[in-house]
């Protein structure tokens, strides 16, 4: 005796056990160090993008200090809407900031100017870093508190010397959906301006746009 499907629950299920493995895999590359097929897979299948850099052992142990899928995203997020805007391809390498007496480690971009240059931007506002450093988990220097990921700018493509630029926290919306007050009180009494990104409303291929609107202020 053989126990058949109709067709409907058979693709249903088919479906199911498909999203089932897809869970299971994003979840073990959020708690392991990332290989470049695990970038290649967030490119191209989470992100949709052809682009897929071929990262160093130093810049997937960096990415892999991410605290969510979502910043992983929109660090590689970033770093194409500048790929894009680049004539050649670009260099991304491992470096080390030292600031307040913590050292970070961070993916370092040579030459991201060309970035910059957004068509809705008057030219004299179209002017980028000659390097950039994405750093992710960086210590508050004024609280006991981390932050998603510190933006540097460097002053040479060459041996940069690094400036703190802008700090970004990242909101998933499953987790900060009914902590908004909590988050706007973490953020309270700080020096520095915080970049607040919501999951529901800033996207992983566009938000580094508003580091750029930011800068031409």
């Amino acid at each position: 005796m053989s126990l058949q499907l109709p067709a409907r629950d058979f693709h249903s299920l088919i479906a199911r056990f498909i999203r089932k493995l897809v869970s299971i895999y994003n979840r073990s590359i959020l708690v392991s160090v990332l290989n470049n097929r695990d970038v290649e897979y967030i490119c191209k299948q989470m992100l949709n993008i052809e682009w897929a850099p071929k990262l160093s052992p130093e810049c997937l142990e960096v990415i892999s200090r991410c605290d969510s899928m979502l910043e992983k995203m929109f660090i590689l997020g970033a770093c194409d809407l500048i790929r894009a805007r680049c004539e050649t391809t670009p260099t991304l390498s491992a470096s080390v900031v030292r600031l307040n007496g913590h050292k970070y480690s961070g993916i370092w971009f040579w030459e991201p100017w060309l970035g910059w240059r957004l068509d809705d931007l008057p030219p004299e506002k179209q002017t980028g870093p000659s390097a950039i450093m994405f750093v992710p988990q960086f210590k508050s220097p004024e609280k006991e508190i981390t932050h998603d990921l510190a933006i540097f700018y460097g002053d040479d493509n060459g041996s940069p010397t690094w400036k703190l630029k802008h700090v970004v926290e990242v909101d998933g919306y499953g987790v900060h959906q009914n902590r908004r007050n909590k988050d706007a009180l973490r953020d309270d009494g700080l020096s520095y301006k915080i970049h607040r990104l919501y999951e529901e409303t800033d996207k992983p291929l566009e938000w580094f746009k508003k580091i750029i609107y930011s800068d031409a202020e």
